[in-house]
C-alpha cells in the first residue's frame, strides 16, 4: 500500500471511529438501545486483549469495581503479561513528560534519592535520562508489583542501571527528595491513607497523567490487554485538598490532552485531557 492509499486507509478508519462514537452517545439517551449496546459493548469490553484501552462503568469503590471484572480475567500488574506490557515503550518520551522534565531539571541537582511510584521497570528513569544530567550518587527508588519490580532488576541489571534500586512497599521514602508518580496512583485504591502512614514524606511531589475532574471521585474498568484493573477517577479539589493535607503547597499544574479516557454510556466521566501537577512541602506556620 502507497503512502496516499495508506493516508486514506488511516482517515476512513478514523471517520468510522468518530461516527460509532456519536452513534453509542446518541444510543445512550435511547433507553431501550442504550440497553442493548450497552450489553454488547460489556461483552466486547470483558473479552478484548492485546494493544488496546477501553473504559467501562462507573463504581462507588475498587471493590465493586473489582466484582464486575469476569473471574476468567486477570486484574492488575501483579502478572507476566501486564509486566511486560509496555516494556518496548522504556525509551519514550510523550508530551506530558515535558513538565516534569521542566521541574526534574531545577530538583535533581539538589536531589540524593527519588521516588519512583509505581515506576514499572524504572522507563522515566532510562527515558528522562536523555535529557536530564543525573548525579552520579542519584539513587532513585522504583516502588512496583512483584512480578514488574522483578523484570525491572533484570532490565537494571542488563543496562548496568547502578542508580536503580527496586521494592514492593515504601522503602527508599524516607530519605527521598522527591516523590514522583507517572500514570500509575489511579491504579492504588487509596494512595493518600498510604501516604498518610508513612513516616517521613520528601519535600517535592510530582505527579502527571492523573485523571482528575471536577464531578465527585469515582472509580471505572480499565482493559488494558493483559488484564482489567479499577481505576480512580480523582476530584481535582479533592485531590489537591489531601495532598495540601499532607503539608504541602501546589506549585504548579498542568494539563495533558494527550492522554485522556473515554467511558462509552457516561460521557460527563470522560476526561479529555488528563492533569499534573507540582507541590512542594508548606512552610510551617510561625
Amino acid at each position: 500500500m502507497d503512502r496516499e492509499a495508506s493516508h486514506e486507509a488511516r482517515a476512513m478508519i478514523s471517520a468510522a471511529r468518530r461516527l460509532a462514537r456519536a452513534f453509542a452517545l446518541g444510543a445512550s439517551r435511547v433507553p431501550f438501545v442504550r440497553t442493548v449496546t450497552s450489553a454488547v459493548y460489556e461483552r466486547h469490553f470483558n473479552r478484548a486483549a492485546g494493544r488496546i484501552r477501553l473504559f467501562k462503568g462507573i463504581y462507588p469503590d475498587f471493590p465493586s469495581a473489582l466484582r464486575a471484572i469476569p473471574e476468567r480475567r486477570q486484574s492488575g500488574y501483579d502478572n507476566e503479561d501486564s509486566a511486560t506490557r509496555v516494556i518496548d515503550e522504556w525509551m519514550q518520551i510523550a508530551p506530558y513528560d515535558y513538565p516534569v522534565l521542566f521541574w526534574l531539571s531545577r530538583l535533581l541537582p539538589r536531589c540524593k534519592a527519588l521516588f519512583d511510584w509505581g515506576g514499572n521497570v524504572g522507563l522515566k528513569y532510562f527515558a528522562y535520562g536523555k535529557y536530564l544530567s543525573y548525579s552520579p550518587d542519584l539513587v532513585w527508588w522504583v516502588s512496583d508489583v512483584p512480578a514488574v519490580v522483578a523484570l525491572g532488576r533484570r532490565v537494571a541489571e542488563r543496562e548496568g542501571a547502578r542508580a536503580l534500586r527496586f521494592t514492593t512497599g515504601l522503602d527508599g521514602l524516607d530519605g527521598a527528595d522527591v516523590l514522583f508518580a507517572a500514570g500509575s496512583i489511579h491504579f492504588i485504591d487509596d494512595p493518600f491513607a498510604t501516604l498518610r502512614g508513612a513516616a517521613t514524606l520528601p519535600n517535592h511531589m510530582l505527579f502527571c497523567k492523573i485523571p482528575a475532574y471536577d464531578l465527585p471521585s469515582a472509580v471505572t474498568l480499565q482493559n488494558m490487554g493483559s488484564a482489567i484493573c479499577p481505576y480512580r477517577l480523582f476530584n481535582r479539589a479533592e485531590f489537591v485538598a489531601n495532598v495540601a493535607g499532607l503539608g504541602y503547597r501546589l506549585v504548579d499544574e498542568w494539563k495533558s490532552p494527550d492522554c485522556a479516557c473515554e467511558i462509552p454510556f457516561f460521557p460527563e466521566h470522560s476526561i479529555p485531557a488528563y492533569s499534573g501537577f507540582y507541590f512542594t512541602k508548606a512552610a510551617p506556620e510561625s
